[in-house]
């Protein structure tokens, strides 16, 4: 869903629970990644797996960056 927003952005308007519209600029869907990010570190933080925490940094990394080159297509 972030990728279809970012990229048809210029055509649809999303607005928050407000109102306001939103704009899925790069540094907008940064900060969506980062607070899914720690909402996921949080929630595993019982479980003391290093590889875990690592392996969601990674997808994260890569999921942002897919989305930002526009090589995840979803038309």
């Amino acid at each position: 869903m972030i990728a279809q927003r970012m990229r048809h952005s210029s055509h649809v308007e999303v607005v928050d629970d407000n109102g306001a519209l939103v704009r899925h600029t790069p540094e907008f869907i940064r900060d969506l990644f980062d607070e899914e990010l720690e909402r996921l570190l949080r929630e595993s933080e019982k479980s003391s797996d290093g590889q875990r925490e690592a392996t969601l940094r990674e997808a994260r990394r890569i999921s942002e960056e897919m989305i930002r080159r526009e090589e995840f297509n979803p038309a």
